[in-house]
C-alpha cells in the first residue's frame, strides 16, 4: 500500500524525524567544507538537510532542526549564504552560530594573502557578526580562529610570534600589517557594535595568546556587560608547552575580561589542549580571577589548572552565590622543587570551602581522565604504589588527590610531572579526604 509522506499527520513525521537523527552519524570532523550545506554547522545531519531540500513543506517542516546550528566562515561564500538565510523567515530558528576565522599562514610570511589586512574581513560577515539581531532567537555565538590553516600550518610560525610582549603601539602596527593580526581585531570590533546584546552565552575558542585592541575599547566592555554565560579556551603553541608565552595576556584577562563580566552566572574555562595553568613562577601565570569579578556567578567549570590560592580566595569570596564548582584534570602542587608563589594543597582548598559556608554550593565534582601510571619518565616507587591502590580499594573513605610539577625536559621546553612523593605523603596523612569528607 502506498503512503504519501505529505499526508501524514505532523506529529508522526517527527516521530520519523527523530529515527533518521538518531541513525545519523551526528558530526564528521574530514568532512569537506564546500559539502555541507551553505551556512549550515556540520552538526547538522546530512539526511534531514536532503530531506528539506525535496519540498516547501518539508523544507518548513524541518527547518527548526536545519537552521538550529549554523556556521559562519570567514569568506565571501558563507557570509553571502548566511546573510539569505538572516533575511528569510527560517532566520528564527537560529539558536546557535559559530563564526570560524582561519588564520592565513605564517604571520612573518611575505606573500600577500598573508598581509591582506583590508580584505581578510569580508562585508557580508561583518555585516552579520555586528548585527546578530538578525537571528531573534540566538542563544550561543561561538567564535574560533583556526590556526591549522590549510595553506600553512600554525606549527610553522617561529615561537616569538606567540611568547614576544608588545606595547599597545606595537598591537596596533601588527593589527594593521599582519592578517590574522587584523581578523582578530575586526571580528571583536563587529561584535561590539551588538548593542544591548539578546544573546547570553559567549564561547571564545582557543583564544590566541595575543593582545587585540579591541579588547580595551568601551563598547567592548558594555558588550561583554550583558553577558550571562561565558566558556572560553586557550590555544596554545604545541612547541612551546604552554608556559613560555606571552603572559602578559594571561595576567590581564581580568583588564580584558573578567572585570566586565557583572551578570555572567556561568564561567567555564576549557582544556587547554593538556596544558596547566595557571599559578605564579617562572613557568606559570596567574588566571586574574578577583573577589570582586562575577558576583552573580552560580557555575564554575575548569579544565587542566593548578589550584592555587587565587583559586581559593575567588571560591570563598563567591560562597553566597556558588552551587556548582567542576574540576577536571587539576592537580596541587607543593613540592619542594617547585618554582611557584601560591601553590596550596588540596586540605587547603577544600577547609577553605568548607569554613566559608558555601550554603547554595550543591555539586562539588573532581573529575580525571587516564593517568599514564607507568611513564618511563616519570614511575612511582611501585611497592608504595600497589600498597596505597589496595588501601584505596578497601577503604572507601578514602580518596586519592593528585599532585604535579613542571618538568624541564630541555631549555624551554616542559611537561606535566607526577609528584608521586607528594602523592604518597598527602595520601598517609590523610588531610585531603577529611577535608573532602568534611
Amino acid at each position: 500500500m502506498d503512503c504519501n509522506l505529505l499526508q501524514l499527520p505532523a506529529e508522526l513525521l517527527w516521530m520519523i524525524i527523530d529515527e533518521v537523527r538518531l541513525d545519523d552519524v551526528i558530526e564528521d570532523d574530514t568532512e569537506d567544507e564546500d559539502d555541507i550545506e551553505p551556512g549550515v554547522e556540520s552538526v547538522v545531519i546530512d539526511s534531514l538537510i536532503n530531506w528539506s531540500c525535496t519540498c516547501s513543506y518539508f523544507r518548513n517542516l524541518l527547518a527548526p532542526n536545519v537552521f538550529k546550528s549554523v556556521k559562519l566562515v570567514n569568506n565571501e561564500k558563507s557570509g553571502s549564504s548566511l546573510d539569505t538565510v538572516a533575511k528569510s523567515q527560517h532566520n528564527v530558528h537560529v539558536k546557535e552560530l559559530h563564526f570560524i576565522g582561519p588564520a592565513l599562514g605564517d604571520a612573518h610570511s611575505e606573500k600577500a594573502a598573508f598581509s591582506d589586512t583590508e580584505g581578510i574581513f569580508p562585508c557580508c560577515v561583518d555585516g552579520l557578526i555586528s548585527d546578530l539581531r538578525r537571528f531573534p532567537s540566538l542563544k550561543k555565538l561561538s567564535l574560533e580562529f583556526d590556526y591549522k590553516s590549510e595553506k600553512r600550518d600554525y606549527r610553522s610560525w617561529p615561537e616569538y610570534t606567540f611568547t614576544e610582549e608588545e606595547t599597545p603601539e606595537q598591537v596596533v602596527e601588527a593589527e594593521a600589517s599582519v592578517a590574522w593580526r587584523a581578523l582578530t581585531s575586526k571580528t571583536y570590533s563587529a561584535l561590539s557594535r551588538n548593542k544591548s546584546p539578546h544573546f547570553k552565552h559567549l564561547e571564545i575558542r582557543n583564544l590566541i595568546w595575543k593582545h587585540v585592541s579591541a579588547y580595551e575599547d568601551a563598547a567592548f566592555e558594555d558588550f561583554l556587560d550583558h553577558i550571562e554565560q561565558f566558556t572560553f579556551s586557550i590555544h596554545l603553541h604545541e612547541r612551546l608547552q604552554g608556559w613560555e608565552l606571552d603572559r602578559s595576556l594571561m595576567e590581564n584577562l581580568n583588564v580584558y575580561f573578567f572585570d566586565h563580566l557583572a551578570n555572567v552566572t556561568s564561567l567555564s574555562i576549557k582544556e587547554f589542549e593538556h596544558k596547566y595553568l595557571p599559578l605564579t613562577g617562572r613557568i606559570h601565570a596567574p588566571l586574574a580571577l578577583k573577589v570582586n569579578q562575577m558576583p552573580l556567578l552560580t557555575t564554575l567549570h575548569l579544565d587542566f589548572i593548578f589550584i592555587s590560592s587565587e583559586l581559593s580566595d575567588f571560591l570563598v569570596g563567591h560562597k553566597d552565590t556558588i552551587e556548582e564548582l567542576v574540576l577536571k584534570d587539576c592537580y596541587a602542587s607543593t613540592g619542594p622543587q617547585t618554582d611557584i608563589d601560591d601553590g596550596i594543597d588540596w586540605s587547603q582548598l577544600f577547609t577553605s570551602l568548607c569554613s566559608a559556608c558555601p550554603a547554595q554550593l550543591h555539586r562539588l565534582e573532581l573529575v580525571y581522565t587516564p593517568v599514564n601510571w607507568w611513564s618511563r619518565a616519570n614511575q612511582p616507587d611501585e611497592e608504595r604504589f600497589q600498597k596505597m591502590s589496595t588501601t584505596l580499594l578497601q577503604d572507601s573513605s578514602r580518596t586519592l588527590f593528585l599532585y604535579a610539577d613542571m618538568e624541564e625536559m630541555r631549555e624551554g621546553h616542559w611537561q606535566l610531572w607526577y609528584d608521586w612523593e607528594e602523592w604518597f605523603a598527602a595520601y598517609l596523612k590523610g588531610e585531603d579526604s577529611e577535608s573532602w569528607i568534611g
